[in-house]
């Protein structure tokens, strides 16, 4: 039977071999990591000269989600790696606010904040790899989270020993193996008390599901984990068949209709090919429908807008990065009685007018635009004066183009060749984000209504 140290080392091994470059150990101070980073250590020491030459550091997120708990991981943690003699970095982290923030779930917001920054402590201290304590327990949890959840094939081998810079010598090492071990060499370790409470949807499959999975099949958690391996094997296969589909049916607006239908499984190889740019699921179904003769429906993802024309899906990104992260917007199909906002600060378009991808920049002199009621152009300048602007306030403005069009002097007013009219199908409503300078969010009692 292969011990722990031996899994390990093999898995360490593996991950590492041919590389020289520094681990970052991503340690939280609970069992899994405090016995990765001891077994790391055992390894350094025994193995050939590149590895105990080998560049280390340890990182530790405070989540602050346990008030003085999470503070006494970070001192638990920070005491290990001075006694280890190693570089040592926390970061303490709001994760309640980012996730109410952007919107997402609590254990969504703490995978964002750790990884965003522990890649950036790679950049800075020229390290390689990232080494996570993940184990088969948590593999198999992932796997069942995400069947439930409808992620998909993807989701179903989603956690792997290796992704990028990230590694995890512990995938194939069940929870009990590690708590054993931390037992019999005095490992000390924290216990997050948090992890016992059933109110979270992974706790409830950790202590309700999966030990009655163990009842009907012993060692189902490594069992997963093969069923993991294999699914990956798929997933490859599936993205090499996918980059061959795309070479095909690629033209130079986007997808050719005619080649995404020909053989079947046309809304499988749309979700392949068009997910990658947001589009999702249900949206997909609508595509779909609209292939077989929906010509001119468009199509909104965060990133990308689509539509139909002839016999092509024509994808566009919807705007550059700047213009994503200053602008909020959604898509409206216009019936008779929608209402359409009253307000400086949102821009209601006909998105049949515009031309994608769209930018925001800074007004320049000479700029001109149609303001909206107008027929004739005018001066960027000479409208702000109109208006009586601050001169000081002037520069700060910024204004929305399509192509090489202004259709929103941004605050102001939009130009009248993009107003929505009686002919208008789809509006696009923008607003300036919330956390822009200066910037209003899109009024509650403003938005569109249907009576």
């Amino acid at each position: 039977m292969r011990t722990l140290e031996h899994v390990f080392g093999e898995a360490a091994g593996r991950l590492l071999e041919g590389s020289s470059g520094g681990i970052l150990l991503a340690i939280s101070g609970g069992a899994d990591s405090m016995v990765m980073a001891h077994l790391f250590f055992q390894w350094f020491g025994r193995g050939e000269e590149k590895q105990m030459n080998r560049r280390k550091a340890v990182a530790h997120m405070n989540f602050s989600l346990r008030g003085s708990d999470s503070d006494g991981d970070q001192s638990f943690v920070e005491a290990w790696a001075r006694g280890k003699d190693i570089p040592f970095y926390a970061k303490k982290v709001d994760t309640l606010a980012y996730a109410s923030e952007k919107g997402i779930s609590t254990e969504m917001a703490a995978r964002e904040l750790r990884y965003a920054w522990f890649e950036w402590l790679c950049r800075e201290h020229g390290l390689s790899h990232i080494a996570v304590a993940h184990n088969a327990n948590d593999r198999a949890e992932t796997m069942l989270l995400n069947l439930v959840r409808g992620t998909g094939l993807r989701g179903l081998c989603s956690l792997r020993e290796q992704n990028g810079k990230i590694i995890r010598p512990l995938l194939e090492v069940p929870r009990k193996a590690i708590l054993d071990y931390a037992r019999e060499n005095h490992i000390d370790y924290r216990t997050d008390a948090t992890n016992q409470e059933t109110v979270f949807a992974r706790n409830k499959i950790r202590h309700l599901v999966m030990p009655v999975l163990e009842e009907i099949t012993p060692n189902v958690t490594l069992r997963m984990g093969k069923n993991a391996d294999n699914l990956l094997q798929v997933q490859c296969l599936l993205d090499s068949l996918t980059m061959e589909k795309r070479r095909a049916c690629a033209t130079s607006r986007g997808l050719s209709i005619s080649c995404l239908v020909q053989g079947g499984n046309v809304e499988f190889w749309l979700y392949q090919l068009l997910s990658p740019h947001g589009f999702n699921a249900s949206q997909i179904t609508g595509i779909a429908r609209a292939m077989e003769g929906q010509s001119g429906k468009k199509f909104l993802s965060p990133s990308h807008i689509l539509w139909i024309e002839r016999e092509e899906l024509v994808i566009r990104e919807l705007a550059d990065t700047l213009t994503l992260a200053k602008l909020g917007f959604e898509k409206v199909e216009k019936t008779p009685d929608l209402i359409i906002p009253q307000d400086r600060n949102i821009a209601a378009l006909d998105a049949n007018t515009l031309e994608f991808p769209l930018e925001v920049r800074r007004w320049k002199p000479g700029d001109k635009f149609m303001p909206l009621g107008m027929k004739g152009f005018k001066k960027v300048s000479d409208f702000l004066i109109d208006q009586k602007v601050p001169a000081g306030d002037k520069k700060e403005i910024c204004v929305l183009c399509s192509g090489s069009n202004i259709v929103w002097v941004i605050g102001w007013r939009i130009d009248n060749r993009y107003r929505v009219t009686d002919n208008t199908t789809t509006i696009l409503l923008f607003h300036q984000r919330e956390d822009v300078p200066g910037s209003l969010p899109l009024p509650e009692d403003q938005a569109i209504l249907s009576e």
